[in-house]
């Protein structure tokens, strides 16, 4: 099902993408699009015709039964920066809860073709130009790390001195794209 809603979301994604898109600022003053909102709503509507005792949360249309024994954590368009200045490096993200604790998590690239799913309990597979079994490579200090950030200037002063601590033990820093990266070992989204 996980793969069947991104399959929806890029289905309107694509044409949108790289489109003279209005784009509006939300409370929080992050960049929405109709394309965050369109992908949306397609998988919502997958997802109430086909699992419809599953709960929803989204981050552009909210809670729908956030209780539920099975609930969708929905962001139809992680990076949505990357995605109204034309740039292919977003994704839609996906994840499946059972009882509030997480059991699937998917991230689609709808432009490059990537996929990433990974069900508990089991390796994590990607598919596209690279297709396999996600793993890291051996790391074993963060001397040897390589670290991946959006920009510098998404740390608040309170979170800034630990990310430059951060920063400075890594190998080496990349800057652009959308989503923060420390590799080996974790993300956070952007």
């Amino acid at each position: 099902m996980a793969e069947a809603a991104a399959d929806r979301a890029a289905t309107v994604i694509r044409p949108l993408f790289r489109s003279a898109l209005m784009v509006e600022a939300k409370g929080d003053s992050s960049p929405v699009t109709r394309a965050d909102r369109e992908a949306e709503e397609a998988i919502r509507a997958l997802l109430a015709e086909t699992l419809p005792d599953h709960g929803v949360i989204g981050e552009e249309h909210g809670e729908e039964r956030p209780d539920a024994e099975w609930v969708w954590v929905l962001d139809p368009i992680d990076g949505t920066r990357a995605f109204v200045t034309g740039r292919p490096i977003f994704g839609s993200l996906l994840g499946l809860l059972h009882r509030g604790k997480p059991v699937l998590g998917l991230i689609d690239q709808p432009i490059t073709g990537e996929r990433w799913l990974g069900v508990a309990g089991q390796p994590t597979r990607f598919s596209g130009p690279f297709a396999g079994t996600a793993r890291c490579r051996p790391c074993p200090t963060l001397a040897e790390a390589e670290l991946s950030c959006t920009s510098p200037d998404m740390f608040s002063a309170t979170n800034r001195p630990g990310f430059d601590r951060l920063r400075q033990g890594a190998r080496r820093v990349t800057w652009g794209g959308g989503l923060l990266r420390l590799w080996p070992g974790g993300a956070w989204p952007d």
